[in-house]
């Protein structure tokens, strides 16, 4: 039996069943990656802040390792970029979690918030553009950077892995 397809007509339960055994094809065949909506609701809360987007300048991972242990802990460095400043982020594990130390020039007194699919974590730079954050979670992180007084441009980094 043929069902005939009208966008005049109401759905019916062979529609509804036709689209149910899609979705499980679907599942099956292409499931949807672990976290992908909440990767997705973060990138739109990061775009609806209509700030400077850093660009990645420079990625290098040197190896620090600690005597006796197997795998060596590995530190990440990381510069971003934009006119208006330049902030270079040091990602290394720390017992499980992730500490970022990072330096912003021009120094000055910063106000950071490191943004995660769950939450926001601040902190404040120093005068000279240091700050750090530590106990964070491995997972997708973007920093925001705004200067003390409203002076200046709000600067976002991209999204990357911590």
């Amino acid at each position: 039996m043929r069902h005939e397809i009208s966008p005049d007509q109401p759905w019916d339960a062979a529609d509804h069943a036709v689209i149910a055994d899609l979705r499980r094809i679907l599942e099956h065949q292409d499931p949807m990656p672990s976290g992908l909506v909440d990767r997705a609701l973060f990138a739109l809360t990061l775009e609806g802040l209509h700030a400077e987007v850093a660009e990645l300048r420079r990625l290098a991972t040197p190896v620090l390792s600690v005597r006796g242990e197997p795998e060596p802990d590995r530190a990440c460095t990381i510069t971003f970029s934009t006119e208006a400043l330049t902030a270079m982020v040091t990602l290394a594990p720390d017992r499980g979690t992730v500490r970022i130390d990072g330096w912003i020039a021009p120094p000055a007194t910063f106000a950071i918030e490191v943004h995660r699919p769950h939450g926001v974590v601040s902190v404040r730079s120093d005068a000279d553009g240091r700050f750090v954050v530590d106990g964070l979670e491995h997972g997708p992180a973007s920093l925001v950077f705004r200067a003390d007084g409203g002076r200046g441009p709000v600067v976002s980094t991209p999204v990357v892995e911590i």
